[in-house]
């Protein structure tokens, strides 16, 4: 986890778009550090993440075809 100063619209072009995958308005992950992917009751998509097991990040509806292979 890292705290940087930059936009993410200024961020996002100099990141390989294959490892970071943005998935939602201000969150940024890296792909191969999502442990799972999980949908709850009303259908919207949450990700656990490596070495983080109580936290649950919201993956917006934007973003959810990142996930539709998984």
């Amino acid at each position: 986890e890292y705290l940087i100063r930059t936009p993410l619209k200024e961020l996002l072009p100099q990141l390989d778009a294959q490892r970071f995958w943005q998935v939602h308005r201000a969150v940024v992950v890296r792909a191969d550090a999502i442990e799972q992917v999980q949908r709850d009751e009303a259908g919207k998509l949450h990700l656990r993440l490596h070495g983080r097991p109580g936290e649950r990040i919201a993956v917006s509806r934007l973003y959810a075809h990142l996930f539709k292979a998984m």
